[in-house]
């Protein structure tokens, strides 16, 4: 099923990797970047899903980023799948062999350890109107050292560095008393992992490694989490996702090695 290698003159495009014995009954009913047709590129145990590349260098736009996308979504309700950064662009057929070829054990071991399961998004949003204030209000500590900074008028540079500071912890240490609360109720679920909060708003960021037969499980493990949390916090909660937190490929693109370990 693998095509021509003088057929894609530009270059090879990477969706993702799955398990060679799952080729037979794939359906590949979707199509990839710029309309090309996606395939199935195998090499032992291992199977590349690739398209065509009419340029060696794609930018991230809307319906580059859908197609892509939309590849992997089809796979994932087919097959297990190590799922590759978008963008990545190989000089031909033979360089993807060979990358398969190089990494064929280590591939292998990830394709096992996420078999049958999915990737589920796990946010909490601190929903109030401003986090400082509300922060100096919940901890006696911060409160006395604000109060302390301001009590003779306008305080020095340093003062406020320092007070910026101890804010910067106490938030800190904020988020990772909830990312520690509903990584030890979600564990019981699936292979969770903390990913850092990506802003003074964002509480925790979690990524849960779920069995497909174990969502309902998950989806009870985040109702019965939430009264746990600060009443303040919101969740959110979002997937299926292929599997991309728990997945780490070397690969080479345009001459570089790239690691893959994030949506």
């Amino acid at each position: 099923m693998a095509g021509d290698e003088n057929s894609n003159p530009k270059g090879t495009y990477l969706y993702s990797v799955i398990p060679a014995e799952a080729v037979d009954k794939l359906k590949l009913d979707v199509e990839g970047i710029d309309g090309a047709e996606v395939r199935p590129l195998v090499c032992g145990p291992l199977a590349a899903i690739v398209s065509d590349a009419e340029k060696t260098e794609l930018r991230p736009e809307r319906k580059n980023l859908s197609a892509h996308s939309a590849v992997l979504r089809a796979l994932m309700d087919q097959t297990s799948l190590l799922p590759v950064a978008f963008g990545v662009v190989a000089g031909s057929e033979r360089e993807v062999r060979e990358l398969l070829a190089d990494h064929e054990s280590e591939m292998v071991e990830q394709l096992d350890g996420v078999k049958g399961r999915v990737e589920m998004g796990l946010r909490g949003l601190l929903r109030v109107p401003d986090t400082f204030r509300y922060f100096v209000e919940k901890f006696p500590d911060l409160e006395k050292m604000r109060d302390e900074t301001f009590s003779g008028g306008n305080p020095s540079r340093e003062q406020m560095i320092e007070l910026g500071q101890a804010f910067s912890e106490t938030l800190e240490q904020f988020q990772n008393e909830s990312a520690d609360e509903a990584e030890g109720r979600l564990q019981a679920v699936g292979k969770v992992r903390v990913n850092d909060p990506r802003s003074e708003e964002e509480a925790l960021n979690l990524a849960v490694l779920v069995p497909r037969e174990a969502l309902d499980e998950f989806t009870r493990a985040v109702e019965e989490l939430a009264p746990n949390l600060d009443e303040n916090i919101e969740l959110q909660v979002t997937g299926p996702w292929p599997p991309y937190n728990f997945v780490d490929l070397r690969i080479h693109a345009a001459g570089e090695e790239e690691g893959e370990e994030a949506r």
